[in-house]
């Protein structure tokens, strides 16, 4: 979903030139690059992305705003791919031209989070929640802060999943929590705030809230169906539960987490046969499931 247009659009659109000497008239065809090297874009394939924003940046028209963009538009072609190296890297470049551009702070938190790096992707969260802050608070155009908004709130949830991958589970819970306050239209943000509420086994209303609004928004998403099967376990409430997980189960039957609590959720319904065979195969899918809700505080 894409608020507005690029700033890299923004800039073509506006016809700004270089800081430095005027740039030579571009091609027809650097509008068409433009638009596919949008760092915000989420129907553009990554291919796409990659090939446009190359052409820009070896095109000798940029100047160092526009090539900062650039860099960190094909930094989310590269980061679809799972190409953390190039995505970091880009990053790191746009980010030499621009320090302040917090946008590539979250993208560079966001490529070494999913490497595995969340010391370093949190760090880069924060830098990036400074930031979006700081732009909050001196922006007085409406459409321009319900843009950043938006933006913010995308930080507090990808700095929520780094404190996630650290086993900093309260802190992520309120990350997780603004980023649904800021925006709770986006279903990411209400899934992460009901599965994470379901963990930690507090606000259990709260968290089925969250879950409904996500659904809502989204309604055959087995990751949330998921989530608010967790609740209901946690609620007691096992028909409920057993009906998100076998919903989750018909739209994806090899998912470990809704299989294995299909299982449990038969277990308490006394659905014995049915259940264990749930538990089986969710163990043979994954052989960390039953570990893993176990740490939840569910055991068969």
């Amino acid at each position: 979903m894409t608020i507005g247009i690029s700033p890299l659009m923004a800039l073509a659109l506006a016809g700004l030139a270089p800081t430095s000497a005027p740039s030579p008239a571009p091609p027809q065809d650097d509008a068409r690059n433009m638009a596919d090297c949008d760092d915000e874009s989420r129907q553009t394939p990554a291919e796409t992305i990659v090939a446009a924003c190359t052409a820009l940046l070896e095109s000798g028209r940029l100047d160092a705003r526009e090539r900062s963009l650039a860099l960190s538009g094909r930094a989310i072609g590269y980061r679809v791919q799972r190409d953390y190296p190039r995505a970091i890297a880009d990053y790191e470049e746009a980010l030499r031209i621009d320090p302040d551009y917090a946008w590539a702070h979250a993208g560079l938190g966001a490529s070494y989070r999913d490497s595995g790096e969340f010391q370093r992707g949190r760090e880069e969260y924060d830098i990036a929640l400074r930031l979006s802050e700081r732009e909050l608070a001196a922006e007085q155009d409406r459409a321009m802060r319900a843009t950043l908004l938006y933006r913010s709130a995308f930080g507090y949830y990808g700095r929520g999943l780094a404190l996630e991958g650290l086993g900093d589970r309260r802190s992520a819970l309120a990350d997780f929590r603004e980023a649904f306050r800021r925006t709770p239209t986006e279903p990411n943000f209400g899934n992460a705030l009901c599965w994470s509420l379901a963990v930690l086994g507090e606000e259990l209303d709260e968290a089925r809230a969250a879950c409904d609004a996500s659904l809502r928004l989204r309604p055959d998403h087995p990751p949330t169906l998921d989530s608010r099967g967790l609740v209901a376990l946690k609620q007691g409430r096992f028909q409920d539960a057993w009906d998100d997980y076998d919903a989750a189960a018909r739209i994806n039957p090899d998912g470990p987490s809704w299989v294995y609590g299909r299982g449990i959720a038969a277990l308490r319904l006394g659905r014995t046969e049915e259940g264990r065979a749930d538990l089986a195969r969710a163990e043979a899918l994954s052989a960390g499931v039953a570990q893993s809700y176990a740490d939840f505080g569910i055991r068969p």
